[in-house]
């Protein structure tokens, strides 16, 4: 009783600290694995220019926008949020320009693969 407890609480700490930060500028580049229906969040950092915005141009087939994306200006920074949810098993490469439709400033680049279990070999 008590080893099933303890693999719970930490089954459900594990979930919180995976799942507990947006990411961010500086997790160009990474990969994510998650599960089906699992959601996450970017937080996008661009300069307060009217004629620039985050714009997502890559085709995604296994994740989705769950909510409309948002900006918010402070100061000299606009930060944009994207909230994602994965839809199938599979791999996406998302990439997210901070582009005036003419010229790219900036690239965010995430590698998404849902639903693995690792790789399964037959004998």
């Amino acid at each position: 009783m008590l080893k099933r407890n303890a693999i719970l609480v930490f089954s459900i700490l594990l979930l919180t600290v995976s799942c507990s930060s947006p990411l961010t500028n500086k997790d160009s580049g990474s990969t994510i694995e998650l599960s089906e229906n699992d959601v996450f969040t970017i937080d996008l950092q661009g300069e307060d220019s009217p004629e620039y915005e985050w714009r997502i141009v890559s085709e995604n087939n296994h994740i989705k926008l769950a909510e409309p994306v948002t900006a918010e200006t402070s100061g000299k920074n606009t930060e944009s949020t994207f909230n994602f949810k994965t839809v199938g098993t599979g791999e996406d490469m998302l990439k997210i320009d901070y582009t005036n439709g003419t010229e790219t400033k900036k690239t965010f680049k995430l590698r998404v693969i849902v639903g693995t279990m690792g790789r399964i070999e037959a004998y």
